[in-house]
C-alpha cells in the first residue's frame, strides 16, 4: 500500500505541472476544432493552454509565487546553538564516467552541498548527513554516496560525513533523521522553496532544526514589461510541486505547521 500510495504522489506531482496540462489541453481541443458542432469547446482548450503557458512562464508572476514561499525563513547565521549535525536533504543524481562530479550532481544538489559545507567550515566539530535514494536501479553509485564523493573532493574529512542510503523522498528523510538524530542540535540545508515543507515534516515529526535555505530562486521585479521564458517556467513548476506536496503531507497526517 506504501508503495502504490509513493506512485500515485509522483504520478500526480509530475502531471499536475503546467506543461503536461497544457499538452492534455491541445490534445482535447484537437477532435472538437475537427468538428464545427464543438468547435468552441477546442477553441476554449486552446484559448486556455495559450493562458496557462503565458502566466507560468511570466516572470514578475512567478517570482512573487515563488517568493511567499522562499521568504518563509531567512538565510543560516551563526548564533549561539553549535549545530552538531548538518542534515543536507537529497536531490538527484546520474553517473556519468567521463563527466566531472559536479556535471554528474544535479545543480540543486551542488547549491545544497556548498551550503552545507559552509555551515559545516562556520562551526567546527559538526558533521554533515547525506540522505536519499539510490537513483537509476543501473547506476552504480547511490545519491548519498556521490554527493560524499564531492564533499571529499572539496576537502571535508571522510570522518565528518553520514551517508543513509534508502530515503526516497523528504517525508522519509526526515523519518530517518528523527530517529536517529532526536536530541541532537541539528541544522537542515535544502532550497528555499522545499524549506516550509521540510520544516512541517520535522516538526511533525517531533524536531524543530534550525533551518539554512539555499538556492532561491526567486529575484525582485524590476519590469513588468519582459518576455515568457523556460526558465521561469521551471521555476512555475517547482513552486506546483512544493504546493501539491505541502497538500500531500497534510493529507498523510505527516506535517505539523507552526
Amino acid at each position: 500500500m506504501d508503495h502504490l500510495l509513493f506512485l500515485l504522489k509522483k504520478i500526480l506531482g509530475d502531471f499536475l505541472t503546467p506543461v503536461p496540462l497544457t499538452l492534455l489541453l491541445l490534445l482535447l481541443a484537437l477532435p472538437s476544432l475537427l468538428r464545427r458542432k464543438n468547435r468552441w469547446f477546442g477553441v476554449l482548450c486552446v484559448v486556455s493552454a495559450g493562458a496557462l503557458l503565458f502566466v507560468s512562464s511570466y516572470a514578475p508572476l512567478s517570482h512573487r509565487w515563488m517568493a511567499g514561499l522562499e521568504t518563509r525563513y531567512p538565510a543560516y547565521e551563526q548564533g549561539t546553538m553549535t549545530p552538531q549535525y548538518i542534515a543536507v536533504l537529497g536531490s538527484w543524481h546520474q553517473t556519468v564516467d567521463d563527466q566531472p562530479l559536479t556535471s554528474q550532481l544535479s545543480s540543486t544538489a551542488v547549491v545544497r552541498l556548498a551550503e552545507g559545507i559552509r555551515i559545516y567550515r562556520m562551526n567546527p566539530g559538526s558533521r554533515l548527513i547525506f540522505t536519499g535514494y539510490h537513483g537509476l536501479a543501473t547506476d552504480p553509485v547511490a545519491y548519498p554516496d556521490k554527493l560524499r564523493e564531492l564533499a571529499l573532493a572539496l576537502g571535508v574529512p571522510d570522518g565528518d560525513i553520514l551517508t543513509f542510503v534508502g530515503p526516497r523522498d523528504t517525508a522519509e528523510e526526515v523519518l530517518l533523521i528523527a530517529n536517529l538524530f532526536a536530541g541532537t542540535n541539528l541544522v537542515v540545508v535544502t532550497s528555499a522553496a522545499h524549506m516550509p515543507r521540510s520544516m512541517a515534516l520535522f516538526r511533525g515529526a517531533g524536531l524543530d532544526p534550525v533551518p539554512a535555505p539555499t538556492g532561491h530562486m526567486s529575484k525582485p521585479t524590476r519590469r513588468w514589461w519582459t518576455l515568457p521564458n523556460g526558465g521561469t517556467l521551471a521555476h512555475t513548476d517547482a513552486w506546483i510541486h512544493e504546493q501539491l506536496g505541502m497538500q500531500w503531507a497534510r493529507l498523510m497526517g505527516q506535517s505539523r505547521q507552526e
